[in-house]
């Protein structure tokens, strides 16, 4: 029996207009027997590294074969490429700015093809939304069983986010970022035990965060170990230690911004 098509939507276009259904007709336009599948329409506009995060989050619990559409396109009707990436598992279809960042560093990257066979868009094209006239028919397409070298040419010079990468300060000390912070106000940090245990030379254990002025010496395996008001880290379903409050939003107290400096003490 063949598998019905999988073809995620991840985007920053909310709910309120008409751009998510009309991307889900041009993907349905196609390829009719594709099943269209949500990660998010709730990113932040324009918000490239929101994106990379929350594609990282969830793309790996789906089936092989998966197609994975991505439209956080700030770049819209500029000269930026259009790119399908595929790794052992999966298709990525989204535009060269970024977003894919997180794919690009975590999978083995088999090939990256610049989208130019305009014969698989809708026309005519708008400058406009490129994700209902050429990302949403690609990965369509792709669904319907096109070959991946019928796009276009191979690249190798895609863009990446400019992310600074954890780094050991001392023999027992590494430094990362606030990578995201989520609805709850949880912090989510790009340290992750693997990666520190590496930097680090050995198994390596949380002894204190440091962020701002704040300390968190407390590791937990759940939320609900922290008691009122007191600010614990853990190892999140994202894979990296994040800073969290039980019931309340950590990132509020301790006024913390993506992208600030935190400070890992192992044991």
């Amino acid at each position: 029996m063949t598998r019905q098509p999988i073809v995620t939507f991840l985007s920053d276009f909310g709910t309120r207009e008409y751009y998510v259904g009309a991307v889900k007709g041009a993907v349905l336009s196609a390829c009719p027997e594709a099943n269209v599948v949500d990660i998010s329409h709730g990113v932040a506009s324009h918000d490239l590294l929101e994106a990379a995060f929350t594609l990282n989050g969830a793309y790996q619990t789906f089936p092989s074969r998966t197609i994975h559409l991505v439209v956080v396109d700030p770049g819209v009707g500029s000269s930026r490429r259009a790119l399908i990436v595929s790794t052992e598992k999966y298709y990525f279809v989204g535009p060269d700015n970024g977003v894919l960042s997180l794919i690009y560093q975590r999978e083995e990257i088999n090939r990256v093809i610049s989208i130019e066979a305009g014969h698989y868009f809708r026309e005519p094209v708008s400058p406009t939304f490129h994700g209902r006239d050429v990302f949403g028919p690609v990965a369509g397409s792709l669904a319907h069983g096109i070959q991946i070298d019928k796009f276009g040419p191979e690249v190798d010079d895609y863009k990446r986010l400019s992310l600074p990468s954890p780094r050991k300060s001392a023999d027992s000390q590494v430094e990362g970022i606030v990578l995201h912070i989520d609805k709850f106000g949880n912090v989510i940090t790009n340290l992750s035990p693997e990666g520190v245990s590496k930097l680090v030379g050995r198994e390596a254990r949380p002894a204190a965060f440091q962020l701002g002025e704040s300390t968190i010496s407390r590791h937990c395996r759940y939320y609900s170990e922290a008691q009122p008001r007191e600010i614990i880290s853990l190892v999140g379903s994202s894979g990296y230690y994040e800073l969290a409050a039980l019931k309340q939003p950590a990132a509020r107290l301790l006024n913390a911004k993506r992208g600030a400096k935190v400070a890992l003490r192992v044991e």
